[in-house]
């Protein structure tokens, strides 16, 4: 079972470039030390004016390691103390999602330059019955050029909601996919059948572009 940490910060005003000079060299030092850390610069949705922390672990004790490492290095923890008190970004979020398919592996051969991610909240009595159509939809959007990772937050921002993020090489294939999705009839259909009876409703939604630079 994989488990993501998302840390994400607000630029604050007129420090967008102090902000983004400081979380590339986060991402660099956190990938020094071994982990697997990625770097996001929401594109479009509620996150827009933030950058986020991506890092992908094994299990909950793959989870403890790597924090313990970074909690114990010295030169991680004078760069924080360092980029908190720049004062180019406030820390709003940190939050920890597990797997929905525990069997779930990353494509090797496939970049991920784009995610499109949206963040639902199962209406009281009927998880299953959401679980149930975000496990229908996922061929569905594969066959459309999309691959989608289905996830639960247990501790953040939102907790007790399932995050679903579909990803995608570059931004090109994105627009391919959701020109597709827009004419496609099975996958129109199937969403009008998700809205006339609901068993979720969205809190979170946006398109992420990955600046790792790899």
């Amino acid at each position: 079972m994989g488990v993501v940490a998302i840390t994400r910060f607000e630029t604050q005003a007129g420090h967008a470039a102090k902000h983004l000079e400081i979380h590339m060299e986060a991402l660099q030092r956190l990938r020094g030390m071994g982990i697997q850390a990625m770097a996001l610069q929401p594109l479009a949705g509620g996150d827009v004016g933030s950058l986020a922390m991506v890092v992908n672990h094994a299990s909950y004790a793959d989870y403890a390691t790597s924090e313990q490492k970074i909690q114990g290095d010295a030169g991680w923890q004078t760069f924080f103390a360092g980029a908190m008190a720049s004062g180019a970004a406030q820390q709003v979020e940190s939050s920890l999602f597990n797997d929905l398919d525990a069997s779930f592996q990353p494509a090797g051969d496939r970049p991920l330059g784009v995610i499109l991610s949206t963040q639902w909240r199962a209406i009281p009595g009927k998880l299953e019955a959401f679980v149930g159509k975000v496990l229908e939809s996922m061929p569905l959007s594969e066959r459309l050029g999309g691959r989608s990772r289905p996830m639960q937050s247990i501790v953040g921002a939102h907790p007790m909601t399932m995050l679903v993020a579909t990803g995608f090489a570059d931004l090109d294939a994105y627009g391919a996919y959701s020109d597709a999705a827009n004419s496609d009839a099975e996958w129109q259909a199937f969403w009008a059948g998700a809205m006339a009876d609901p068993t979720a409703e969205l809190i979170r939604s946006g398109l992420y572009a990955n600046i790792s630079g790899d």
